[in-house]
């Protein structure tokens, strides 16, 4: 897998899971003003929270690879986006919760209306489906596939609780049942602070990440120190920030397919020990490694040890 090829990967996830979160939020947030049911409010601005997600882990990070195909107006811009829509999705989280709070000490609640259950169920259904065509396309992404698992565990989470309050509150309804139609404007306030916490989560990565932005070095001399080592077919790509607290660099590589797992855990190691022991003022080492292509030729370091011999002509 070529940095190319994860780069276009990377670029068509967060495409897709801006048109669709953007898509969700809409629709819910459409309907849920329209009925005036607040947890289908609630799973909106978590919705919107996922746009803002995914603004900040492409533009809001100093350590991503799109700032240096992006141009500097588009990073500013995505910037900012990572530092405003977080911000409104946590006024408006906080609205919906004092709104439900107020529902409930009033005691003025009205049974959500059927279409309301409809439109919460199909987005749940239609973020489950889109849910497992990304997590099976990214497979090979380690670092996609433990965002996508903490993200969905949250995601997954509200939805329940907003089809569990308004599923509730229906049948509080047809039983007659004044205290099962609490369960909406509850489910509302536990959504709320779900997505209320998402939010902190977000500007704190976003300030962190600009406290700690590095300054990018040259790399090289750490280049041609990975491939010398014993078993690199390429190098794919190096990055090296300059931190308070050291030196950062972040390798991704590609070794022969045939190498087994552990085998290829110990180039890993071997590379991560010859830099530090190399460089001083290195302080961590992060290092990806890949299987090479197998459909192009190639002679690694690691067959030419093997393979290299003298012939004769007959």
């Amino acid at each position: 897998m070529t940095t190319e090829y994860l780069q276009h990967i990377n670029k068509s996830r967060f495409w897709t899971g801006m048109l669709g979160n953007m898509g969700l939020t809409i629709l819910k947030g459409s309907v849920g003003y329209i009925s005036g049911n607040k947890a289908l409010l609630s799973d909106a601005m978590y919705s919107a929270g996922e746009v803002s997600a995914l603004i900040t882990h492409r533009f809001g990070n100093a350590n991503k690879e799109i700032t240096e195909s992006s141009s500097g107006h588009t990073v500013r811009f995505g910037e900012f986006l990572a530092l405003i829509i977080p911000l409104l999705v946590i006024l408006g989280a906080m609205q919906i919760a004092f709104s439900s709070v107020y529902v409930m000490v009033v005691g003025d609640l009205e049974p959500p209306q059927l279409m309301v259950l409809i439109i919460a169920f199909v987005a749940f259904v239609a973020r489950e489906i889109w849910f497992q065509y990304e997590w099976r396309r990214s497979l090979k992404d380690k670092r996609a596939i433990h965002m996508m698992g903490h993200s969905h565990r949250l995601a997954l989470y509200s939805s329940l609780i907003v089809l569990a309050g308004i599923t509730l509150a229906m049948v509080g309804k047809e039983l007659d049942n004044s205290m099962l139609l609490y369960c909406e404007p509850v489910a509302a306030l536990m959504t709320s602070a779900i997505v209320i916490w998402k939010g902190y989560e977000l500007l704190v990565n976003y300030f962190l990440g600009h406290r700690e932005k590095g300054i990018r070095r040259d790399t090289y001399d750490y280049m041609e120190t990975v491939q010398r080592v014993h078993g690199i077919v390429t190098v794919e790509q190096i990055h090296a920030y300059e931190r308070t607290s050291g030196i950062y660099v972040d390798v991704i590589v590609t070794v022969n397919p045939r190498m087994s797992v552990a085998e290829a855990q110990e180039t890993s190691e071997r590379v991560k020990v010859l830099l530090v022991g190399r460089f001083e003022h290195i302080a961590e080492v992060s290092i990806e490694v890949l299987p090479y292509l197998s459909e192009y030729p190639y002679k690694s370091n690691y067959e030419l040890a093997e393979r290299e011999s003298t012939t004769l002509l007959q």
